[in-house]
């Protein structure tokens, strides 16, 4: 005579201790042993480069600098929606090959360009001293910066002259007069 009754409880234990764990179980361990490793790999090969990626698109990084080619590929106070990637009203539509490197949560700002036509200076005012210097390292501006001879185009920066570009950069002392408001959107 067959025994068709369920198997005892300790029959079912004892099924599960020879195989060491359940059928599900061993599937669950499986599949997040191999989820692990995964992320592993991912951890060490290039999620970094990916964070890296996007914080550099979304701009986490402290000072941010970008190029254009010409005057035409920047952005301008008129056409700009970003409180801080514009050039000024004074750059001239002539300029090619700037420079603009900015400081995202303090002050620090520099933009330099060539220019054949050049800043019309009419619209701006000369400055006592060199103010203290760049407020950031300069690493767009040319070299040695003047220290006379500066000029303040109303954005409260000052503006000159080197060589054969145009240079402008955040003070560490404020530009007396200078409200900002033409680059600082009030």
């Amino acid at each position: 005579m067959e025994d068709h009754a369920a198997p005892t409880p300790s029959a079912a234990r004892s099924e599960t201790r020879s195989t060491g764990a359940s059928v599900p179980a061993r599937r669950l361990r499986a599949a997040a042993t191999v989820a692990l490793g995964v992320a592993g790999i991912a951890a060490l090969t290039g999620c970094s480069t990916l964070v890296g990626a996007a914080e550099k698109a979304v701009g986490s990084e402290p000072v941010q600098q970008r190029h254009y080619d010409v005057y035409a590929d920047a952005p301008s106070s008129r056409t700009s929606d970003d409180m801080a990637w514009f050039l000024p009203d004074w750059v001239p539509e002539d300029a090619r090959d700037i420079d603009v490197r900015l400081h995202v949560s303090q002050p620090g700002y520099e933009l330099s360009f060539v220019s054949d036509e050049g800043v019309d200076l009419d619209a701006c005012e000369p400055v006592d001293g060199d103010l203290g210097g760049p407020v950031m390292p300069a690493e767009t501006l040319p070299q040695p910066l003047p220290t006379t001879g500066l000029v303040s185009c109303g954005d409260g920066r000052v503006t000159a002259s080197v060589d054969d570009r145009w240079a402008s950069w955040t003070t560490a002392e404020a530009v007396p007069g200078d409200d900002g408001g033409s680059t600082l959107r009030q």
